[in-house]
């Protein structure tokens, strides 16, 4: 009796290990066959260089901003954290493609000359069911590249946000560097979004920890990014 109902058991945590491993890797199916855009569209940017100090660069985020930038360094180092974008900017680049038309065409946006010294870019973009990837060295559709710059500026923007964040823990002193080409790319407008920034900038205004220049200096930055506003 007893080896009967032991014998019954065996077979039910049997079907239940099928059961759930079934349905395991049925998740895991959908969930790789998935992008990681929340609903709606999701923006994925890849840029590859092999030649640059920072080989490899990915930022990708939902139609509510929320996703994830990486980055590769050529020693081998590979960061990734987490990204917020504004609903204004995701509204900018939603436009940009529907101008184009980008999930309706098949246009190869290749310029006829090849320019792969600039490294390879790939952009895709993800709404409901619909899905297209283009990948180009360069192009000449004015609508495209100014979207390739407001991924490049996110990008740009969230390494300067690592460095910064990096040499307070490790190298207080190199700050005011930092500050310096932070203050540079302000400056080219090449910050996506430089209101996200104030915040930290307040943390190191007020951070005793780094050189009295650097905070200063920081107090000069939130002081400019509020007058352009």
């Amino acid at each position: 009796m007893n080896r009967s109902n032991g014998g019954a058991r065996a077979g039910i945590v049997l079907l239940i290990a099928v059961f759930c491993g079934s349905a395991y890797a049925q998740l895991k199916i959908n969930s790789e066959s998935q992008p990681n855009g929340t609903g709606g569209a999701a923006f994925y940017y890849v840029f590859e260089n092999e030649r640059f100090a920072t080989p490899r660069i990915e930022v990708e985020f939902d139609r509510q901003g929320s996703g994830r930038f990486r980055f590769v360094r050529k020693d081998g180092r590979d960061i990734e954290n987490s990204l917020q974008v504004s609903s204004g900017l995701v509204a900018q680049l939603q436009a940009l493609f529907d101008e184009i038309r980008f999930l309706d065409v098949d246009e190869d946006y290749q310029y006829k000359k090849d320019f792969s010294h600039l490294g390879k870019v790939t952009i895709t973009v993800v709404q409901g069911a619909r899905r297209r990837t283009a990948s180009f060295n360069y192009t000449s559709n004015p609508a495209l590249n100014r979207a390739v710059e407001i991924f490049r500026n996110i990008a740009t923007q969230e390494t300067r946000v690592f460095e910064l964040e990096t040499v307070r823990e490790t190298d207080p002193i190199s700050t005011p560097a930092q500050l310096r080409l932070l203050e540079n790319e302000l400056r080219s407008k090449h910050i996506a979004e430089p209101r996200r920034l104030i915040s930290l900038l307040n943390e190191i205004k007020m951070d005793e920890s780094v050189p009295l220049i650097a905070r200063n200096h920081a107090e000069r930055l939130i002081n400019m990014i509020n007058k352009a506003k």
